[in-house]
């Protein structure tokens, strides 16, 4: 029974995996070969050379909102930037001279689009930035004349095709396009990949959008402002990253949100929860929510309890009992109870997950579920508790594992300033 939710920034991972290798090969960031041809974990910027090049890359802020940072957090140590060698597997001969010779390293970031606010500027659903700083301009020139090559490593070995840059940016400016991406949907999507020098610097920016001619025009206004970054690198604080809010920003939500805030510490010693990600997609109709909060227990997934606040409008809610359609607290041979709240009022729900039962009869042990239904003024908000190892006896059996760990959260919602 899991939310709508789960297919917020973590679950949306998978949907661009594509765009994580397309990207990454540029400069074996978010994707670095090891000599062995396998791909290893990227890392954060690890010396002051990868913190001048994190300084460079096209910052969150700098795009519209409504995006969210692939795998980043702000309380790591810049988890949404990766840097790195580039050491693409079997490079052809020019692009293998010019690695052995100059052995360049650099960082990326990715940024999702979760949704678009109309008249905020350009809202590609990927674009990537990258940069890297090599010892000379003429390293950095024969990198970019090595760049087709390094590109197609990441286009199915296919070279993209080159076409003339709307603009120049920096010093020299070279633009390619790829129509075989599937990122979000069967049909083939556009990218462009615009690459240029800045001295002795050279940065790429990736666009992931519909249109050729508008991902050619996004690409070189997204570089004019990562040229900026370029020519007064400033370091990319960790607090830029912080997109945990990206969801409940969204315009479309025309109904009270209610949060737990950032961090929840409730009563009765029960563990307390920060806020990790956010997601909506407002609608009036179907069986997901219109936006969810994810609130999770311990920073380590594998071995935290993780409680989805999911959030329906009224009139969500009245089309979903009005059709029918199964009501997502509904548990199978479970209990329920009820709880007043000031100015609203909860059910509490202990049963079996529907996969859990059969078509007949209950199974014959202890259900181990919890969900609850909270009626407030001008929502309605369903509480799902997820835990990442159910054969882990901390998180099966955490603290929100019962009706008092629910009911507290019930008594904790207030309205999102």
């Amino acid at each position: 029974m899991a939310g709508w939710g789960a297919i917020g920034k973590r679950a949306l991972s998978a949907w661009i995996l594509a765009a994580i290798v397309l990207t990454a090969a540029l400069f074996g960031s978010g994707v670095v070969f090891a000599e062995s041809g396998e791909p290893a974990e990227p890392t954060a910027p690890s010396s002051p050379q990868q913190e001048r090049e994190a300084g460079m890359l096209l910052r969150l802020h700098d795009l519209p909102r409504g995006y969210h940072v692939f795998d980043g957090s702000p309380e790591s140590s810049l988890g949404g930037v990766r840097c790195g060698a580039v050491e693409p597997a079997d490079p052809l001969p020019k692009l293998a001279r010019f690695i052995s010779r100059y052995k360049p390293e650099g960082c990326l970031a990715l940024y999702l689009r979760m949704y678009e606010v109309p008249g905020e500027g350009p809202a590609p659903f990927v674009v990537g930035t990258a940069a890297a700083e090599l010892e000379s301009a003429e390293a950095a020139d024969a990198g970019l004349a090595a760049s087709r090559l390094l590109i197609s490593h990441a286009t199915s070995d296919e070279l993209p095709e080159e076409v003339k840059p709307p603009a120049t940016v920096g010093e020299e400016t070279r633009l390619f396009r790829w129509s075989h991406a599937q990122l979000f949907a069967e049909d083939e999507e556009s990218t462009s990949w615009l690459v240029w020098r800045s001295g002795t610097a050279i940065a790429v920016i990736f666009v992931a959008g519909q249109v050729p001619a508008a991902n050619d025009r996004i690409a070189v206004e997204l570089a004019q402002r990562q040229q900026k970054r370029i020519e007064a690198a400033a370091s990319y604080l960790p607090a830029e990253l912080d997109d945990t809010e990206v969801g409940l920003e969204n315009p479309a939500i025309e109904f009270p949100v209610y949060w737990l805030g950032r961090r929840f510490e409730p009563k009765r010693r029960l563990a307390p929860l920060r806020l990790v990600d956010t997601f909506s997609s407002p609608s009036k109709r179907g069986r997901f929510p219109d936006a969810t909060l994810l609130y999770e227990d311990h920073p380590a997934a594998d071995r935290s309890e993780a409680i989805y606040v999911n959030l329906y409008s009224l009139r969500h809610w009245k089309w979903q009992k009005a059709v029918g359609q199964e009501l997502p607290d509904t548990l199978r041979c479970g209990k329920k109870r009820r709880l007043k709240l000031p100015g609203g009022r909860a059910v509490i729900s202990n049963g079996f997950e529907r996969w859990e039962t059969r078509r007949r009869g209950c199974p014959h042990r202890m259900p181990t579920a919890y969900t609850a239904r909270i009626h407030l003024p001008g929502a309605v908000v369903n509480l799902e508790r997820i835990v990442a190892c159910e054969s882990c006896r901390e998180t099966a059996a955490g603290d929100y594992a019962s009706f008092e760990g629910m009911a507290a959260i019930a008594r904790g919602l207030v309205l999102r300033p």
